[in-house]
């Protein structure tokens, strides 16, 4: 029987882990963040997705564009880590299928999340239906895809669910629920790596 992600995530908080997990992050993260940051000249509101102990709500809310930072993740032990490290951003613990924001915002980012949902997808059109402005965007980083074989193994060696796509097949229901100017790429990718699938997309102005 699959192990709860949320499970593990929780006993990550309580070992550290998330700590090294968010250093491992970081290089491809800020290639997300910089790309956010060249696509609104203006101020924006932001969403991270499955956000764990915070460091991209504190990192990101510390940019003077930033007008308000949120944090969502499944897992009470990264909420509240994240709470205690970060006066500054508003978390919430809560299922990202049935939480919506009370006012919805420019950006939502997702780093290593939805892969493990057994229906991404819903997800995906839950944030574009009810998280979303208009012309607001959605940026996810996975490296967990078809094309990068050293993933492969890792549904089996942590004994939980992970759904694995195609960069296509991520690009489609980016599509498929409403998003256009769908965009992909490789951050952080070396000669050793081939780094993180981002998957960008727009809604369209209402």
């Amino acid at each position: 029987m699959k192990l709860n992600a949320i499970d593990i995530f929780s006993n990550w908080a309580e070992s550290g882990k998330d700590d090294s997990m968010a250093k491992a992050h970081k290089p491809a993260v800020f290639e997300m963040l910089q790309f956010i940051y060249q696509s609104f000249n203006n101020s924006f509101s932001f969403i991270d997705a499955g956000c764990g102990n915070g460091w991209v709500v504190k990192e990101i809310i510390s940019n003077s564009k930033c007008s308000r930072a949120i944090g969502v993740d499944g897992s009470a032990k990264m909420i509240e880590k994240a709470k205690s490290q970060d006066s500054n951003g508003t978390y919430f613990c809560s299922d990202l299928v049935e939480w919506e924001p009370k006012k919805k915002v420019d950006i939502v980012h997702s780093m290593e999340v939805l892969y493990y949902f057994k229906k991404p997808y819903k997800v995906i059109k839950h944030i574009v239906e009810n998280w979303l402005k208009p012309s607001g965007l959605l940026i996810i980083g996975i490296d967990h895809y078809i094309g990068n074989p050293d993933s492969y193994s890792w549904s089996t060696d942590l004994n939980v669910h992970m759904t694995l796509l195609s960069e296509a097949e991520w690009i489609h229901m980016f599509e498929k629920a409403g998003l256009v100017d769908c965009n992909s790429w490789r951050a952080n990718q070396t000669n050793n790596s081939q780094g993180t699938l981002v998957i960008s997309g727009r809604m369209l102005k209402k």
